[in-house]
């Protein structure tokens, strides 16, 4: 009798351990998936620069907003934008006039047909203008070392929606610019805001076509 018992209450026991095991195996269950979403969805400026890094080439067409305490309206430029990894970009204003800045490793040549001026630099001899041309060429290039070289770097947003902010510390571009403001999703970048220390402002739109 005794034994008949206490075999049922181990029964009765077990039965209500499997019954809890399997209630408590649902949120488990939930919580192991949303750790595993999280930790797969885990984006910062490390995920960034590895998920730019492997972009090769390519070419965008942008539009810029150019607010200017010498101009009554807004200028409106337009063109295009071209990289090759590592170090190669060219910004081409195509409208309202045509101008072309060619970046190729440490070189930078300006050219204007119009006015008849190419003119070919070093960059290592423009401080300030090297780091205005890495804080877009070092994003696309992953380089988060060069970014560091020339700015105080922030990020934060998400894989769909981030910002990364750039405060110049060198000296000369840090007179000009307040700061650089980089927008994007995922691996591209859509658009970048400037900021210069005496008020006038830029802002570039990339188009992403399919």
């Amino acid at each position: 009798m005794t034994f008949g018992t206490r075999t049922g209450r181990a029964c009765c026991l077990a039965r209500r351990i499997r019954h809890i095991s399997r209630w408590l195996a649902i949120p488990l269950s939930f919580i192991l998936a949303a750790t595993l979403a999280g930790a797969a969805e885990r984006w910062d400026i490390d995920a960034l620069m590895s998920a730019l890094s492997r972009i090769e080439s390519g070419e965008k067409r942008y539009t810029e907003i150019k607010t200017m305490a010498l101009l009554k309206e807004p200028m409106r430029l337009s063109g295009t934008l071209i990289y090759r990894a590592p170090s190669f970009l060219e910004k081409r204003v195509l409208s309202p006039f045509e101008e072309r800045y060619t970046v190729d490793g440490d070189s930078l040549t300006i050219e204007n047909p119009a006015k008849g001026v190419k003119q070919t630099l070093s960059l290592a001899s423009q401080p300030a203008i090297w780091a205005f041309v890495e804080s877009i060429r070092a994003p696309l290039a992953g380089d988060l070392a060069t970014l560091n070289r020339f700015y105080k770097v922030s990020f934060g947003g998400s894989k769909r929606n981030w910002l990364l902010a750039l405060v110049p510390t060198e000296p000369d571009m840090a007179k000009l610019v307040r700061f650089i403001r980089i927008r994007g999703s995922g691996d591209r970048i859509d658009r970048v805001e400037i900021e210069e220390t005496g008020g006038d402002t830029s802002v570039m739109t990339i188009e992403h076509r399919p």
